[in-house]
């Protein structure tokens, strides 16, 4: 019997802040599409059912009427798939189906307490508020178990949503299904389950980097469950750094760059951080980089994590203006980062040169 573990998808996040407005409406779009896609390789893969571990959608505040339809409509067209929905901590409350739209007998929700799910030999249960004290199973089924939260290696929950892994030792369980975290991780709970965070389908900004998907279950004859993790994701984000130390001109700053995101799919997003030690002469116009890499790829972003290279011992006898000004500010009790800004605008505009503040 297969399966598939997905999680976190975030339908409807805003995502205003880290996009502009344009990427993020199709990103929107493209988070949609995915999770449709996922409804369709479910069903010519030959699953039998879809666990949703929490956070479908991103907000009850952000989902919109339109979005809600289209995933009835993408549940309606696969009678042959069981879904298994487990709100989490950002889509508790968001009502997929209403009183005017009843809930069809293949879309499964789960509440407050324990409740369970069964497909032949494999018994599907979860919580809204799980607690292992109260978890019942049947040692003779394959149990998969499916929680929203941070999965812990304790036997106790510190805070409201720690899920205390240690707690679930012994219970029968084959496989626990967890959603929260939006990177892939696993661990084994005892001799008999394995927990294992799925990770989000698509990467919604640059904390989100590296391949994104879903884990495909698979029971076996001798009642285990395996998985298989697929990479699923419309596009890959990527955060790549490059060092210019030793660079004299705009043209070597930018070839270092196109070298560092050398490999990549102009479908991706890249943010790229400049790093190293820059000459005070040598101003390198970061802005005209970008623009090239967002030519290249969907989307780019460059931040600068470049200093100074100034050696004091240089300008300990230059009798110059300049000398003069890199000593006060050398000198100055300002946080480094302070400092070479102050130098680099400085020198600026002595050179006569447009200041950037």
């Amino acid at each position: 019997m297969k399966l598939i573990h997905c999680a976190d998808v975030h339908l409807d996040s805003p995502m205003n802040s880290r996009f502009s407005a344009e990427v993020a409406k199709k990103r929107r779009a493209e988070l949609l599409e995915t999770f449709c896609r996922i409804i369709e390789f479910a069903s010519a893969e030959g699953a039998c059912a879809i666990l949703i571990a929490g956070d479908l959608f991103d907000s009850p505040a952000y989902v919109r009427k339109h979005t809600k339809t289209i995933v009835r409509e993408a549940v309606a067209k696969h009678p042959e798939l069981q879904f298994f929905y487990l709100a989490g901590n950002h889509d508790g409350g968001t009502d997929l189906y209403g009183e005017t739209d009843p809930q069809p007998e293949n879309f499964h929700t789960f509440g407050s307490r324990w409740k369970t799910y069964r497909l032949g030999d494999v018994a599907v249960t979860a919580s809204e508020r799980p607690n292992a004290e109260t978890l019942a199973l049947d040692p003779a089924d394959i149990n998969i178990v499916m929680m929203h939260g941070n999965a812990v290696e304790t036997a106790n929950a510190a805070k409201k949503d720690d899920i205390p892994i240690r707690a679930y030792a012994g219970k029968g369980i084959d496989y626990i299904a967890l959603g929260h975290y939006h990177s892939r991780s696993s661990a084994s709970v005892d001799g008999r389950c394995r927990a294992c965070y799925c990770g989000c389908p698509e990467g919604r900004g640059f904390d989100e980097c590296g391949e994104k998907g879903f884990l495909l279950l698979e029971t076996t004859p001798d009642r285990r469950v395996e998985q298989r993790f697929v990479p699923f994701a419309r596009r890959t984000l990527h955060e790549v750094a490059v060092d210019i130390t030793g660079c004299d001109g705009q043209e070597d700053v930018m070839r270092r760059a196109k070298d560092a995101v050398a490999g990549i799919s102009g479908d991706d997003m890249v943010k790229l951080t400049v790093k190293g030690a820059v000459d005070p002469a040598f101003s390198p116009e970061y802005d005209w980089i970008a623009e090239k890499l967002n030519d290249r790829f969907y989307c780019a972003e460059l931040k600068s994590e470049t200093t100074l290279l100034i050696r004091p011992e240089d300008y300990r006898n230059d009798i110059s203006l300049k000398g003069e000004f890199i000593r006060r500010v050398m000198n100055a009790e300002l946080p480094q980062a302070d400092k070479d800004r102050v130098i680099r605008n400085g020198l600026r505009a002595l050179w006569g040169e447009e200041i950037d503040l």
